[in-house]
C-alpha cells in the first residue's frame, strides 16, 4: 500500500507540488499564531493556589498634613498601629466578613512591600550551588494572612489557621512547594530546613522554613512564579497597605461591597486613615489585566479566524483534487480495488504530503527564529530559564518547540484528512461503469 501511495504521489508530483508548498507556509504561520496562543491560555488555566471569588479589597488613605482635618498627634508609629488595628476590628465585625487581613502594597492579588526578588541558596550541600531567583513578599504575621487568601499548605506542614497563631521572627519565611522541591527535592520534608541570602551588606541571612504552600499562581496572565512570603517588620509601612477581606460562604460579592460601602464612610476613619474604596478581586484582576487580554484576545480571534480560513481552504483544496480522480479510482475498481482500499490510499497520500510540510515548515520556522529577534522581542519572556519562573514546558525550548510543533502537526492533519475523507469516501462508491463511461 504505501509503495503505491508514494508512487502516486511521485507521479502527481506536480500537481501536488503547490499543495506541498502551501501546506508548508501554512504550517509557519501556524506555528506563530499557535504558540501564543497556547502558552496565553496555559498560563491563564494555572491554578491560582488561592481563592480569589470571594476576596474584596478595601483601599486605605491617610490625611495629608495640608488637609484640615489632619491630626499630628495620630502620626506616630504607635498611633498608627493603634489606627489600624481598631479599623482591622471594625471590619471583622461587619456581617458577612469571615476573615480580613492587611496587604502591604501596590501589587495586585498578593500584597508586599515590594517586588524585590532575592537570589536565594540553600543550606543543603546536594545543590548548594544552586542559586534560585525567588520573588519575596510580605505579611503581617497573626492576622489571618493565609487563611483570608484561601491558600492551601502541602502535606506535613502547618495549616493556614496554624500559621495565624505562630510567632514569627523577622527572618522566618513560609516557601511555595516550587522552591522546596527545587532546594531539598520534596516539598513534604522542608519545613524547619533554611534557605539563606546576603543582604545589602553582604551579611548571610538564613530563614527557618516555617510551612510550605502549595504554588500560587498571583498573576494570571503570566507564569507562575517561585515566591517567598516573610514577616513585615516595620509598623510604618501601614501608610501604604489595603485591607483583604474574605466574605462568608454564600454571601453575594457584589451585595456585600453594596453594603459595605455605607459602613466604611461611616466608621472607616480613625485618627489619620480613612477607606477610600472597596472592590472585588475579581474586579481588580479583570481591570489590572484588561490591556494584556486585549491584545491575547485578539491574538486569539486571529488564531481561530485563521483556522477557519485554513480549513475552509485546505479542505477545498483536496475536496477538489480528490473529486477529480474518480476515473482514477473508477480504473483501481475494475482492477479489484476495495472501497475501502481507495479510502486508505487517498488517506495515505494526505498523511504524508501533511507530515512531510509540517516537519519541514516548522524547521524552517526555527531556522527564522534562532537567526533573527523576532522569537526573542516577541515571546522572550517565556524562554529566559534565569529568572523565578516555576519550572513548566513552556521554558524549555525544545520542550516547547516539540509541544507547538506536534500541535501545529495534528490541526494540519486533522484538516487535510477531513478534506480528503468526504469525497473519497463518495468516489469509492461509485459505479466503476459509471466513472468510466466519459473516458
Amino acid at each position: 500500500m504505501w509503495k503505491i501511495i508514494f508512487q502516486n504521489l511521485w507521479s502527481r508530483r506536480k500537481k501536488n507540488g503547490w499543495i506541498f508548498a502551501e501546506l508548508i507556509i501554512v504550517s509557519m504561520i501556524l506555528w506563530v499564531l499557535l504558540d501564543v496562543s497556547a502558552v496565553y491560555l496555559y498560563n491563564k488555566l494555572l491554578p491560582l493556589g488561592y481563592d480569589a471569588d470571594r476576596l474584596c479589597v478595601v483601599s486605605m488613605t491617610t490625611y495629608s498634613e495640608k488637609d484640615p482635618i489632619y491630626q499630628k498627634e495620630y502620626a506616630t508609629d504607635d498611633a498608627c498601629v493603634e489606627s489600624m488595628d481598631l479599623i482591622m476590628r471594625k471590619v471583622k465585625g461587619y456581617k458577612g466578613v469571615e476573615n480580613a487581613t492587611y496587604v502591604f502594597s501596590s501589587w495586585q492579588y498578593i500584597g508586599a512591600n515590594s517586588n524585590q526578588t532575592y537570589s536565594f541558596r540553600s543550606g543543603n550541600i546536594a545543590v548548594d550551588s544552586l542559586v534560585k531567583q525567588i520573588d519575596v513578599l510580605r505579611f503581617h504575621a497573626n492576622t489571618n494572612f493565609f487563611e483570608t487568601y484561601g491558600m492551601e499548605t502541602v502535606e506535613g506542614s502547618p495549616s493556614p489557621e496554624e500559621l495565624s497563631k505562630l510567632n514569627f521572627s523577622w527572618k522566618d519565611v513560609v516557601i511555595t512547594a516550587d522552591v522546596a522541591r527545587r532546594f531539598f527535592g520534596d516539598e513534604k520534608n522542608a519545613v524547619g530546613k533554611q534557605i539563606y541570602f546576603q543582604n545589602w551588606k553582604k551579611d548571610t541571612i538564613w530563614c527557618p522554613v516555617r510551612a510550605v504552600l502549595k504554588d500560587v499562581h498571583y498573576q494570571t496572565y503570566r507564569p507562575s512564579y517561585s515566591l517567598v512570603f516573610r514577616p513585615q517588620d516595620k509598623p510604618e509601612l501601614y501608610t501604604h497597605c489595603k485591607v483583604m477581606i474574605r466574605v462568608k460562604t454564600g454571601v453575594d460579592v457584589d451585595e456585600f461591597i453594596n453594603g459595605f460601602d455605607e459602613f466604611m464612610n461611616k466608621e472607616l476613619s480613625v485618627g489619620n486613615y480613612y477607606a477610600e474604596r472597596i472592590d472585588s478581586m475579581k474586579n481588580m484582576q479583570r481591570t489590572s489585566e484588561r490591556s494584556y487580554f486585549t491584545i491575547n484576545n485578539i491574538t486569539l480571534i486571529l488564531t481561530l479566524f485563521f483556522l477557519i480560513n485554513l480549513c475552509l481552504g485546505v479542505v477545498g483544496t483536496f475536496w477538489l483534487q480528490t473529486r477529480n480522480r474518480v476515473e482514477e479510482m473508477g480504473v483501481l475498481r475494475t482492477f479489484g480495488a476495495t472501497r475501502w482500499c481507495i479510502r486508505t490510499m487517498l488517506l495515505g497520500e494526505g498523511f504524508v504530503l501533511s507530515t512531510l510540510a509540517v516537519i519541514i515548515g516548522c524547521l524552517l520556522y526555527l531556522q527564522i527564529a534562532l537567526h533573527t529577534t523576532f522569537l526573542g522581542t516577541t515571546l522572550g519572556m517565556f524562554y529566559d530559564e534565569g529568572i523565578n519562573m516555576i519550572d513548566n514546558w513552556v521554558l524549555h525550548f525544545g520542550e516547547h518547540f516539540a509541544i507547538i510543533s506536534l500541535l501545529c502537526y495534528v490541526v494540519i492533519l486533522v484538516t487535510v484528512l477531513i478534506g480528503i475523507y468526504l469525497p473519497a469516501r463518495n468516489i469509492s462508491n461509485v459505479n466503476p461503469i459509471d466513472a468510466l463511461r466519459d473516458n
